[in-house]
């Protein structure tokens, strides 16, 4: 690009003219500004208009006098004359004077900042459990069944009148969470809107079966791809922990998230995964913050599942684990 022209407009204005030869090609591109400084060149195509010759009583005209006039950028130093169509030389227009928009004032005053527009306090957290009944709803949801409570007369009694002996003193069931707990928590892309109600399960697991018996693996869509205590780079493949531990799953089990997620866990690895719970001893549990609706039917034979829901009750709890 030269000036206020383009090539292609030089190519486009020859192919309309029909220019063929050299010095048109030198007189169109001096009038397009992208030549020399032949700007009074006529146009191509112009040919000059024999004038008539002088009476006899008229007086030869000067060639000077003849082109001065307001077509003539002599005797129109500005430029600012322009010569009538098909009349005089075409020249270049000189750029016009450019300004800067007129500066804009509000006609009302600006709101006032908020109080606390220094302050970067997050929004009050609302759990999807109710907070009043979170606790009795992860015992009821952690506890192990152990032969460990009061002695049973009954069946004492009835193993001695039948005149069997008493391998072992009988006992009846007791929950307990002595065993551990294990949480497979999914930080996927589809978990992202409950991070916080991850991290809120999580401590309040902590507060009710202990700091020391609480391990904490963190996965993406699938724990079998890698978990961890660190950073992804860390993860390693999942191994269950030792037998007797409960293994709480907090994920969608690949149900929710973008629809066409490329690293969705499927219902295979997942089956896989709580195989491999089972193999090593321990039991499984789920939390899922997904409507019942949105379940897949392979879900319930493979472990219970807990909606993760302000209308989860005990006995909703209790229901699911049977």
């Amino acid at each position: 690009m030269r000036g206020e022209a383009w090539l292609g407009d030089l190519v486009r204005a020859a192919r309309e003219l029909a220019v063929s030869t050299d010095e048109e090609w030198a007189r169109l591109a001096a009038l397009l500004g992208l030549g020399g400084a032949a700007t009074t060149a006529p146009p191509v195509g112009h040919r000059p208009v024999p004038q008539p010759p002088p009476a006899a009583d008229e007086e030869p005209v000067d060639d000077e006098d003849a082109t001065a006039g307001p077509g003539n950028p002599a005797a129109d130093p500005a430029g600012r004359g322009a010569a009538p169509s098909g009349e005089g030389e075409v020249r270049l227009l000189t750029p016009v004077e450019r300004t800067a928009p007129r500066a804009f004032g509000w006609t009302v005053d600006a709101l006032p900042a908020p109080r606390n527009a220094g302050r970067a306090e997050p929004p009050p957290h609302m759990p999807l459990f109710a907070p009043r009944s979170t606790a009795a709803l992860l015992r009821t949801a952690l506890a192990r069944i152990a032969m460990e409570g009061e002695l049973d007369f009954d069946r004492a009694a009835e193993q001695i009148a039948q005149a069997r002996p008493l391998a072992e003193i009988p006992r009846r069931p007791l929950p307990t969470l002595r065993h551990g707990v294990q949480i497979l928590a999914d930080v996927s892309v589809s978990m992202e809107p409950f991070a916080r109600d991850v991290e809120d399960v999580i401590a309040r697991v902590r507060a009710v079966v202990g700091a020391a018996g609480t391990q904490v693996l963190r996965f993406a869509d699938v724990p079998a791809r890698g978990a961890g205590t660190g950073s992804r780079g860390s993860w390693q493949p999942y191994r269950p922990p030792r037998p007797g531990t409960q293994v709480l799953i907090l994920s969608d089990l690949g149900a929710g998230g973008p629809l066409f997620n490329p690293w969705r866990g499927t219902g295979a690895e997942w089956a896989a995964t709580v195989g491999a719970i089972r193999r090593g001893g321990c039991e499984a549990i789920a939390f899922v913050p997904l409507p019942e609706r949105l379940w897949s039917r392979s879900w319930r034979p493979l472990l219970p599942v807990i909606a993760w829901d302000r209308g989860t009750t005990v006995s909703k709890v209790m229901g699911a684990r049977r």
